[in-house]
């Protein structure tokens, strides 16, 4: 008899929506890809994660997700034309299990705890947040298909990214050591450090050499952020601003080719960590135990409170932030160093 997830059936898996979650992924997929075959494999992820990962699996068959919210009925003909036997759904969505069960994928696999588990038909329990990293819960659920944990594998940069990057950072006089620097988060306030200090950084790093320069990365949506630290930091300082100006192959491709990497807990900390960079990752609401960035030159820098974790988006108490003001740029300096 054939075990659960095994055998020459296809199988889907369905990667998470958020770009740091999608990177702490990436072992679970391996496992699987390993243990099966990539051939075998329809991965269903947003746009992004087709372009960011599928060279990691070739021959894998990519399907694009229907994203959060109530558009996944629109995608449910497609995912039934895969025909997969079983399908591992790796964010704990409703909608992701409502998606593959309308699908009519036999087999459902997934972390327990979370809603609409009475549409999985094999779970693996969930502990409370930050009793077990989240990278260790996807590869979790790997392994009840049998795929046994492997190693980690850095993520690579699309040549092509890689060469067009360093050209353009060639033109622009930054062919030294280079640190980049990520001062948004789009999950909300309670995750981005002043600009102000991220300031402070990058005057420190600029002074340690006269090859020396900065970027300043992240997607249209934090050009807030990184204009704010470019007017905490000193006229003339060799600050580039490329925020909105990369694709996120680029991005990698910037970021794997850094000296050194500091950013809030997001996703490019994590695209920065899983590529082995020196990494810096600044904790604020969140807890570094669940989704701190993984990686061999990965570091965490978080002074909590007795608030703290609270996951809130924006942070409810009187005295904002103490979590986020508790780090001076020392800390992070001292991170970096």
């Amino acid at each position: 008899m054939t075990a659960p997830g095994q055998g020459g059936d296809t199988l889907a898996v369905r990667l998470p929506n958020w770009l740091g979650d999608a990177v702490l992924a990436l072992r679970a997929v391996d496992a699987l890809a390993a243990a099966r075959g990539a051939p075998r494999l329809v991965l269903l992820g947003r746009p992004w994660a087709h372009a960011l990962f599928a060279a990691r699996w070739p021959g894998a068959r990519w399907l694009e997700s229907p994203g959060a919210g109530g558009r996944w009925p629109l995608r449910v003909p497609e995912l039934a034309r895969s025909r997969a036997a079983a399908i591992v759904l790796l964010p704990p969505s409703l909608s992701a299990r409502l998606h593959a069960f309308a699908a009519g994928i036999p087999r459902r696999y997934g972390l327990g705890g979370e809603a609409g588990d009475a549409l999985l038909t094999h779970r693996t329990p969930r502990a409370a947040r930050g009793q077990r990293h989240l990278e260790d819960e996807y590869l979790d659920v790997a392994g009840l298909l049998g795929a046994a944990a492997v190693p980690r594998v850095p993520l690579a940069a699309d040549p092509r990214a890689a060469a067009s990057v360093r050209a353009r950072l060639e033109a622009e006089g930054a062919g030294g050591e280079l640190l980049a620097i990520a001062p948004g988060a789009r999950y909300g306030p309670a995750k981005r450090w002043a600009p102000e200090r991220f300031a402070e950084v990058a005057r420190a790093w600029l002074a340690g050499g006269s090859g020396r320069a900065a970027v300043l990365v992240g997607g249209a949506e934090d050009a807030a952020e990184t204009q704010a630290v470019r007017a905490a930091s000193a006229p003339g300082a060799r600050i580039l601003d490329w925020t909105g100006r990369t694709t996120l192959p680029e991005l990698l491709a910037l970021l794997a080719g850094a000296t050194a990497v500091i950013a809030n807990d997001s996703g490019v900390a994590h695209l920065a960590a899983a590529a082995g960079r020196p990494t810096v990752a600044i904790f604020g609401s969140t807890d570094p135990r669940w989704t701190a960035p993984r990686g061999p030159c990965a570091r965490v820098v978080a002074r909590p409170p007795a608030c703290s974790p609270c996951f809130l988006r924006t942070c409810r108490i009187a005295e904002r932030y103490l979590c986020l003001r508790a780090i001076a740029p020392e800390d992070a300096l001292e991170a970096l160093a």
